[in-house]
Order: structure tokens, then C-alpha cells, then sequence
């Protein structure tokens, strides 16, 4: 099954169309052409923005329905979907807004703005968060509203949303599902805010789109946008911390052609023990983090497909004594975590005029060793993760929109340290899912069913009545979910 998925997807990629255009002027509502207006379709991560005569133009965009968000700021960001034809004319009048600008919102399966959404999202810029200061990704989480996070140390924090947190809280990145031993109470997010764009957080239990695993809620970590057609940017910026004496090193480039877009980014943070207010250093806080990432696009009239790759290696140390040796050293001490994260995703569109398929696959690998002395890890896990997510989007039937979909991973757990935290294992899930939305005037209906199938197969570890041992399991679990949501503003309504 998995190589038949990787196959399809691949093979996908290499077909090619015949091309078309968008273009159209983007005005106010006194006919005054807008400059540098944001011109993006999002279902092909293509953009670009309007000249001095409010103009623009996106080639090589699919045939068939295609939303495109036009956003400026002072004026309300507007949606619109059109299909395309060889040559096509769009033109657009923006309103004026006192409100912030309205964001698209890509976790809930629609690419809706977030004011279209029956699902209440909370959406925040990774650059928002940064200006204020944070050093690490879950503290910058921790400002969103309703959304707090449970530390051990500047490097280690977990996200915690209306109480819940690790495996109750499903984080996706580059649009897979992050896997990395997050049940631990000293394994962090394991992911770097370098090369995210925005995060999205739906509060509270998103089983429909997300599986059973989804109680807590869902954190969908958007990638950086690619440069916008034609052109090219790279960027560099050094940050100083005082209260860690740490610093942070970025760097990024990234350009697009009509058809082509790369990205490349990289980072490295190092941080001493963090500083109490009474003036002492909490003992080995100290952590060093290296991460990449990359990606490469292209889009034709049929199809859009991208590859992203994030390489992330961490080294922290484990607080266990509170106050004690005080140093400046930004070296961790014993005992001390080493992770290795790779994240490799490939996401397809295939347009087939007014419908389309989205189809997902990922892997991760996560190596995860820690380490009490010299004498080798004491632990040391490898998870590695596939992970597949088809939906198809049929042709709206007047104001409703459907989506049908299946999800799925296949998860290996092995270990080799001296010390077992949880047994060699084998998890296959398999989800089944069919939702729709429906709205009229300022009101959304969205309603849905899933059905979810988790296999777990272990192995016997150990001597049975000693400490540290695993009887082999083999069990099956099934769910099934439904789900209805209603939004409408009421101040329109009296209107």
C-alpha cells in the first residue's frame, strides 16, 4: 500500500499542460488603482503583488477552480474563486477596514478566510510572536490566548490547550503530522520558528479532519511562503538574548520563476543556563540547536506539487538540580538530551477542472538518545513515521463544498539504549472521513463523519516481574465521529 501511494504521487509529478493566465487590475471603491497589493493562490503557493497601476498577473495557473486571496493592509482581504481558461480577466475592488487584515486559514481542509470558518481558529504570525522577544518557539505559543505551555528549562516546553498537552495536542508541520516521542515529560515540541510562516490552533477536540488523537486540539504549523514569481530575496539576521547570554544565527534565500520555486534556510541558536530574578542560573538549561530547512516547487495548468525538507539537531541539557553549579557555559552537562529530527514531505494538487485532489505524503525520523554519564545512552529511541493524506474536493453544488478523504501512518518504534521507556512497537492508522460546508449570507454550516481504525503490535521486552518489562501486545482499536458546527455574525443579522 505504501509504495503504491508513493508511486502514484510521484508519477503524478511528472506530467505537463498547456499553460494559463491570470491577470486584473485591483482597485478601491473609488476606482483608485492599489499598489503592492498580495495577490496568492494558496492551493499552488504562488503569488505576486500589483504594480503602480494596480495590476497583476499569475501565469501557469491550473484550469479550473482556483481561490485567490487579495489582502492589503487598511482594507479588508478578499477571497475569490475563478476558473481559469487560457486567458482570463480578474479584476478586483478592495473595501477599506479599520480590522486586521483576514488570514486564510489552511487546517481546517477549505483554504476559507478565517472569517468564513464555522471552526473557531486562532491564527498568529511567527514574526509577531518574535518581536516580542521569546527565545524559543513554545514560549511564543504560550502568547497566543488559550494557550499555555508546561517547561523544563528554556529548551524544553510543551504546548498545553485547554489543559491537555502531549499526545492530546496533534502538531503538524509541512502539512504532516509530527511524531517525535512527545509523550515525554522532557521532550519538547521539537520544532525551530525558522522557515514558519504563521501557526494555526483549533481549541478543543478536531477529531473530524484530525482522528480521535485530536482531544485537546490541533497546532498546524504553516511553512514560509515561497518568494513571489520572478523574483528573488535572501535575508540574514543575528539576535542577542541577555538573560541566557545566547544568541541566534539565520540566514535564508529563496527566488521563483513562472513555474519554479526554491527555498533555503538556515539557523543556529546556543544559550547558557537561564538567569532567575534573585541574579542565579537555573543548572544546566543550556542548549545548542541547528536547523534547515529547504524546499522546491513547480506548478503547471494540471498540477502543483512540493517538497520541503527540515533537518533539525538539538542538544539540551536535563535540569535536575535546580540552583547548583553556576557557569556561563553554553556546553550541556550530565544528564543531557541529544534529538535528531528529519521531516520530508511531498505535497500534490491535481486540478481536474472544478474539482481537485490534494495528496499528502511524509516521513519523519526522529532519533532521540539521552544520556546520564559517559557510559552510553541510557535511552535511545528511534521513531520513524509515514505518514499519507488524500482528499478530494468535489465540484460545488451550489453553496455547499465537500471534501472526502483518507489519512493514515505507519509508526516504528526500536530502541538500543540500556533502559526502556516504552517497547519496540508497530502503529498502523487508518482514517476514513467525508465533510461538507455550506454557507449563505454571513452564515456557515459545516458538518461531517470519520471513521478511524489504530493497530498496535509490541514486542515482549525484559524479564517478566522485573523492573522494565513489556508483555507483547497486539490489540485493535475503532472510532467513529461526527461533528456539526454553526457561525454567523450576529451584528450583520440585525443589520
Amino acid at each position: 500500500m505504501k509504495s503504491i501511494i508513493i508511486t502514484l504521487l510521484l508519477g503524478f509529478s511528472g506530467m505537463t499542460y498547456a499553460q494559463n493566465n491570470l491577470s486584473g487590475t485591483v482597485t478601491d471603491q473609488k476606482n483608485i488603482p492599489l499598489v503592492g497589493v498580495s495577490v496568492y493562490a494558496p492551493e499552488i503557493h504562488k503569488g505576486t503583488i500589483t504594480d503602480t497601476d494596480g495590476k497583476y498577473t499569475l501565469n501557469n495557473v491550473p484550469a479550473g477552480a482556483v481561490k485567490l486571496i487579495f489582502s492589503y493592509i487598511g482594507y479588508n482581504t478578499k477571497e475569490q474563486t475563478v476558473t481559469s481558461e487560457k486567458e482570463l480577466t480578474v479584476d478586483v475592488v478592495l473595501e477599506e477596514s479599520i480590522h486586521q487584515m483576514d488570514e486564510v486559514i489552511v487546517s481546517t481542509g477549505f483554504n476559507r478566510l478565517q472569517s468564513q470558518n464555522a471552526m473557531k481558529v486562532e491564527h498568529a504570525g511567527i514574526k509577531d510572536m518574535q518581536r516580542q522577544g521569546v527565545a524559543t518557539l513554545a514560549e511564543g505559543l504560550a502568547t497566543i490566548p488559550g494557550v499555555s505551555q508546561v517547561s523544563t528549562g528554556t529548551s524544553i516546553g510543551k504546548p498545553v490547550i485547554r489543559g491537555l498537552s502531549g499526545n492530546r495536542v496533534l502538531v503538524y508541520s509541512q502539512g504532516v503530522r509530527l511524531e517525535n516521542q512527545q509523550f515525554g515529560d522532557e521532550h519538547g515540541l521539537g520544532l525551530n520558528d525558522s522557515g514558519i510562516e504563521s501557526v494555526e490552533v483549533i481549541k478543543g477536540p478536531a477529531s473530524l479532519l484530525y482522528g480521535s488523537d485530536a482531544l485537546g486540539g490541533v497546532l498546524y504549523f504553516n511553512p514560509e511562503k515561497f518568494a513571489d514569481a520572478k523574483t528573488f530575496k535572501s535575508d540574514f539576521s543575528q539576535k542577542l538574548f541577555s538573560n541566557t547570554l545566547g544568541s541566534n544565527t539565520s540566514f535564508g534565500a529563496k527566488g521563483s520563476t513562472e513555474s519554479w520555486k526554491f527555498l533555503l534556510r538556515g539557523d543556529y541558536s546556543t544559550h547558557s543556563d537561564y538567569q532567575i530574578p534573585d541574579g542565579d542560573r537555573v543548572t544546566n538549561t543550556r542548549y545548542n540547536e541547528t536547523d534547515i530547512k529547504t524546499g522546491i516547487g513547480y506548478n503547471d495548468s494540471k498540477f502543483s506539487t512540493v517538497f520541503r525538507y527540515n533537518f533539525n539537531t538539538l542538544n539540551l541539557g536535563i535540569p535536575e538540580n535546580g540552583i547548583a553549579e553556576q557557569t556561563l557555559s553554553k556546553s550541556p552537562d550530565f544528564p543531557k538530551q541529544e534529538v535528531v529530527n528529519q521531516i520530508f514531505s511531498l505535497h500534490n494538487n491535481f486540478f481536474f477542472g472544478s474539482s481537485k485532489l490534494d495528496a499528502d505524503i511524509g516521513y519523519i525520523a526522529n532519533d532521540r538518545s539521552e544520556f546520564t554519564d559517559t557510559n552510553g545512552a541510557s535511552l535511545h529511541m528511534k521513531l520513524n513515521t509515514l505518514n499519507y493524506d488524500l482528499k478530494y474536493h468535489f465540484a460545488n453544488w451550489g453553496k455547499f463544498e465537500t471534501i472526502a478523504g483518507i489519512q493514515g501512518i505507519s509508526q516504528t518504534n526500536r530502541n538500543s539504549g540500556r533502559e526502556y521507556l516504552i517497547p519496540d512497537a508497530q502503529t498502523d492508522d487508518f482514517g476514513i472521513f467525508g465533510t461538507t460546508n455550506y454557507s449563505w449570507k454571513s452564515n456557515v454550516i459545516q458538518a461531517g463523519l470519520r471513521y478511524d481504525n489504530r493497530k498496535i503490535a509490541s514486542e515482549t521486552n525484559g524479564i517478566e516481574g522485573a523492573e522494565g518489562y513489556f508483555a507483547a501486545t497486539d490489540r485493535s482499536f475503532d472510532s467513529f465521529n461526527a461533528s456539526i458546527g454553526y457561525k454567523t455574525d450576529l451584528a450583520d443579522n440585525l443589520n
